[in-house]
């Protein structure tokens, strides 16, 4: 029987892998026009700028790495060890992990994006806050002078807080050391990882032999006795030792904007409104500000206060709109604390339900 090109049903054999390469292009073609499609129709307000972009994208690829260095190492140890060396040598020489768990979708994981997307804005906005130096040049910053407090439990939180601080560095891009993502976000990445890393080996009958020296060093690195304090959580536990009581609050969040310690300012929000850090966050770095206005609000902080947090971050950020903050201030300070507070209810939900509810379109 002739081989009819125009029939897709019975090719020849040897054609068969040409045909699967047709098919993976096609398959790519098609995500490619969807994701087009779905960035053409963006919304101005829903963009990434390219700045944030690029700073996300080197974030990303500093999170793996990192993780990639521990895993891969320990690895080829354990390899070496056991008599392994031409396979140790194998995932020595094989290239980085970034391009392949990214393309394979990786940070598409919204709680992973979520995250490293809120680091990155939280730094951008702290670092072009406009500094307010304190009282004489010789007087420490706020949290190197909590540091010194008398109280023990504040002195030592603070100083846990400047460690994670020095850890992470002033910016956070693609200059990443070491991972400080809390434990079910750094597992996600360091699985990730491990499945990459072995893809790239030919291991053939020692498959099994690299599986277990992956899986020992992922475990490895995800030992909670070597787990590092990510500096949200440490500057939660600070906030929490400090426990600013009402008429210290206003002067704290005052001070920590004007210090650039945004990351201890949410800190201070969500232990006082008694919303999760990550909830606070996210108000923060929305631009349109108006939940963040009701959370500042609801800990009956006063309109001076609101006013002067407001155009710090509209300084530091020129897209906020600053017109309108004047207008959205005289807007929240018609409610009551009390009225503020009842409108945040539903940002305290576990954030599972609550995202349920938006996706029900429910109240929120």
């Amino acid at each position: 029987m002739a081989y009819d090109p125009l029939d897709p049903l019975s090719p020849p054999a040897a054609i068969s892998p040409l045909l699967d390469r047709v098919a993976s292009a096609e398959r790519v073609g098609a995500s490619r026009l969807r994701a087009a499609a779905d960035t053409f129709h963006l919304t101005d307000d829903a963009r990434i700028d390219d700045r944030t972009a690029t700073a996300l994208h080197g974030a990303m690829r500093g999170v793996v790495g990192a993780v990639e260095a521990e895993v891969r190492d320990h690895a080829v140890r354990l390899l070496t060890t056991r008599g392994e060396a031409a396979l140790a040598q194998q995932l020595r020489g094989c290239g980085g992990t970034f391009d392949r768990v990214n393309r394979a979708g990786l940070f598409r994981d919204g709680a992973l994006f979520g995250e490293l997307l809120a680091r990155v804005r939280l730094a951008h906005i702290a670092a072009a806050l406009p500094v307010t130096l304190p009282e004489g040049l010789e007087r420490p910053t706020m949290i190197a002078r909590m540091a010194q407090a008398s109280d023990r439990l504040v002195a030592a939180a603070a100083v846990a807080m400047l460690a994670a601080q020095a850890r992470r560095g002033p910016r956070w891009d693609g200059d990443v050391t070491v991972v400080d993502l809390v434990r079910p976000l750094h597992q996600r990445v360091a699985w990730w990882v491990a499945a990459a890393l072995r893809e790239a080996v030919a291991a053939g009958d020692a498959t099994t032999l690299l599986d277990a020296a992956l899986s020992e060093s992922v475990r490895r690195a995800l030992d909670p006795q070597a787990e590092l304090v990510p500096l949200e959580v440490a500057a939660m536990r600070l906030a929490q030792a400090v426990d600013a009581q009402r008429d210290e609050l206003p002067g704290l969040l005052i001070e920590a904007i004007g210090d650039g310690r945004l990351v201890f300012f949410v800190a201070l929000l969500a232990k006082a409104s008694g919303l999760a850090f990550a909830r606070v966050r996210d108000l923060l770095i929305d631009r349109d500000g108006t939940r963040l206005w009701v959370v500042l609000r609801a800990v009956d902080l006063d309109r001076t206060v609101i006013a002067r947090i407001g155009f710090a971050l509209a300084e530091a950020e020129p897209a906020r709109d600053v017109e309108a903050l004047a207008e959205a201030i005289d807007s929240i300070m018609a409610f009551t604390p009390a009225a503020a507070r009842l409108a945040l209810a539903p940002m305290a939900l576990d954030p599972d339900y609550h995202a349920a509810m938006l996706a029900l379109g429910g109240q929120t």
